[in-house]
């Protein structure tokens, strides 16, 4: 096993208040910030360059996940929504409804063919 990385090898600022979750995509290239400011963030780490911002939650973004071609991203809130976006236009492609409280985790399967969604009250 490699051993972990001992120093920080860069910062991404950007977020205005807490980040809830960082998430690499598929290949390691790029990765997907979420927050308490309401929005999705798309980042190149290795350049700590922001390349989009990805608004449309009411509250706070718990979780993201990129699908597997990279032309979507999944993400949960606190105001009990999983957005569907699409990378490069940054529309939103699809609300989903029907939790009863805050949505903390969303996930592709391999195929991105199935989202999965999570809460717990």
């Amino acid at each position: 096993m490699k051993d972990l990385p001992t120093q920080l090898a860069a910062e991404l600022s950007g977020h205005q208040g807490p980040v809830r979750a960082v998430r690499f995509n598929k290949n390691g290239n790029y990765c997907l910030t979420c927050g308490s400011d309401k929005t999705v963030k798309l980042w190149n780490p290795h350049r700590q360059l922001l390349i989009k911002s990805y608004a449309g939650h009411g509250m706070e973004v718990l979780d993201a996940d990129a699908s597997h071609d990279n032309n979507r991203i999944a993400s949960a809130g606190a105001d009990k929504i999983v957005q569907l976006v699409d990378v490069g236009t940054g529309q939103v492609v699809r609300k989903i409804r029907g939790h009863l409280a805050r949505v903390n985790c969303v996930k592709f399967n391999e195929e991105s063919t199935m989202l999965l969604s999570g809460t717990y009250m």
